[in-house]
């Protein structure tokens, strides 16, 4: 899809806004913290509302947090987030990775290794995913709803790995007893029209995807050998949240387990048919 195929569709999508249904499910306090940011990214104008979270805990499961049924796609050629025709790209934010532990450069490179271990999946073949640098611009929003920092550029990347921040955002994000729990989760927005329904530009019958954020929990032990948590698995898990995947139950071995189950640097199969399900046929 062309630059200006999307601009023309994009306007109807603006006039026929999907009927996408309130369908609110999930933890009590994430739902809360989502309708507040939307308040406040309605009050700036903005195009787009946060949608989604995902929580990975590291002992029990949270329950997915969404505030629609319908479900959401990245639409290929996407103007509105200066998309690379169907590639999907990602950033690291390298600003906020000091809360590891880890060299930044080491971070970085588990982060990377994480987002290669779902590229090299042949059912990604015609959606690359392609690296952005960080030009130490702020490229984030749901972070300064609780005052780490300011509404940053989403369109820098699609899917951007926004840090580490303290237990206290988690605290924040989920309630009492989140920053003890939660190692990371992911964020995800969706483009909303004038009426401030989602919108399906292309008619796919999913809402448009428009960013997804990924925060990790500075409160764990990410560091060496003798960590008790491994960062690229991690990474792994939410980077499948930012690719449309959900959680799954058994076998254990998946990386999109709702709880930290190990060291788990490579995809099963199940993984992988999660994967095929949302990508095999994109773009359309």
């Amino acid at each position: 899809m062309d630059r200006n195929t999307v601009l023309a569709v994009g306007l109807l999508g603006l006039l026929f806004a999907p009927t996408s249904g309130s369908a609110q499910e999930g933890d009590r306090y994430a739902i809360h913290a989502m309708q507040e940011f939307n308040g406040e990214l309605k009050a700036l104008w903005m195009d787009l509302r946060v949608e989604q979270i995902e929580f990975l805990g590291a002992g029990n499961g949270r329950a997915s947090s969404r505030l629609h049924s319908q479900p959401f796609r990245w639409v290929p050629g996407d103007a509105r987030r200066r998309a690379d025709g169907t590639r999907i790209t990602y950033l690291v934010d390298g600003q906020d990775l000091a809360g590891s532990g880890l060299a930044p450069g080491a971070a970085e490179l588990a982060i990377d290794r994480a987002m290669k271990a779902w590229s090299d999946q042949t059912c990604l073949r015609n959606a690359m995913l392609v690296k952005r640098p960080s030009d130490g611009a702020d490229p984030d929003l749901f972070d300064s709803a609780f005052g780490y920092g300011g509404v940053g550029d989403y369109r820098l990347a699609d899917i951007v790995h926004a840090g580490f921040l303290p237990p206290a955002f988690f605290d924040d994000v989920s309630g009492p007893g989140g920053g003890d729990t939660i190692l990371a989760f992911s964020v995800t927005f969706v483009f909303v029209g004038p009426d401030g329904e989602p919108t399906d530009v292309d008619h796919d019958g999913y809402m448009d995807t428009a960013a997804n954020e990924i925060y990790y929990n500075s409160g764990f032990s990410w560091l060496g050998a003798d960590a008790a948590f491994d960062l690229e698995s991690v990474a792994l898990h939410e980077s499948g949240h930012s690719l449309g995947l959900g959680h799954v139950g058994p076998p254990l071995d998946s990386a999109m387990g709702p709880v930290y189950a190990g060291v788990r640097n490579s995809l099963s199969p199940v993984d992988h048919s999660g994967l095929c399900s949302v990508w095999g046929s994109w773009p359309q």
